[in-house]
């Protein structure tokens, strides 16, 4: 479907060199207009995917242009508005030898959201695999049922790692984060809901004393990896990060798991598997 999808979208890309002078690192200029008024998306990162979509080993980008700028690991998070998030691979799926496609187009605007549409043509300066740079713009104005869409945006953009370590990394296991963490998920599994009130805060333990605190720990197990070990992690004192692996119905899986230092202790505020 999203080869379909890529093709009728009327894909055009031409990697040339643009004319006009670039933007400094990290930053765009340009138009991008929603229903004819101006969106400033002045901020350009770009990141590099785990995998491919037609080949697993075909390096893919996305490029996000955002109204404000961003954080590292920020980049690859949702609901990031204003931006535009365009998805690039080099792949040999249209051709013997590997070219550079236009994999995506994502946009998040004053609460409007599109995916897919025509995809933009690229002129590029430097198309990879560490900076990308140019012009990407969109040959006329688009229509999506009662919004009308526009950009031709000049950007320059270094590959930034979203899973970039904070501050110092911690020791084996987790250090104090990574304990709390294991020591959460085994009282979760265990239904000890004593266990569970000394590893959170005063207000979360009085939640834990409601009659719906039982059933409400049986849903909570089912998101809840077992069997957990701490590959690595990072913290800079008030935030730390776990990339763990465990086992989630009996299948293996890896996630990252964001924890937050309250008073004397840690406690996880996000959770991310796959």
């Amino acid at each position: 479907m999203k080869t379909f999808c890529c093709l009728a979208a009327g894909l055009l890309l031409a990697c040339a060199n643009a004319t006009a002078e670039s933007p400094p690192p990290g930053s765009a200029s340009g138009t991008f207009t929603l229903n004819d008024n101006p969106v400033a998306l002045r901020h350009a990162y770009v990141y590099r995917e785990a995998e491919g979509f037609y080949d697993p080993a075909d390096p893919t980008w996305t490029v996000v242009f955002s109204g404000k700028p961003l954080a590292p690991r920020e980049v690859d998070g949702s609901g990031i508005d204003p931006s535009l998030r365009i998805g690039l691979t080099l792949t040999s799926e249209f051709g013997d030898a590997p070219s550079l496609q236009v994999l995506s187009q994502n946009m998040y605007i004053d609460g409007f959201s599109l995916s897919g549409g025509e995809y933009p043509t690229l002129a590029l300066e430097q198309n990879g695999p560490e900076v990308f740079s140019g012009r990407m713009f969109l040959p006329e104005k688009q229509e999506f049922f009662d919004k009308t869409y526009f950009y031709d945006l000049r950007f320059h953009a270094v590959v930034v790692d979203p899973d970039a370590p904070i501050g110092d990394a911690l020791p084996e296991g987790g250090g104090e984060p990574g304990a709390a963490y294991i020591a959460w998920t085994r009282a979760v599994h265990a239904k000890d809901l004593k266990a569970l009130k000394a590893l959170v805060s005063p207000d979360m333990a009085a939640m834990l004393d409601s009659p719906e605190a039982a059933e409400e720990l049986e849903f909570m197990a089912l998101l809840t990896p077992t069997d957990v070990r701490i590959v690595k992690g990072s913290s800079d004192g008030k935030t730390a990060i776990l990339h763990i692996e465990g086992k989630m119905e009996g299948e293996a899986v890896k996630g990252e798991v964001t924890m937050e230092r309250q008073g004397p202790l840690w406690m996880a505020t996000s959770t991310s598997m796959q």
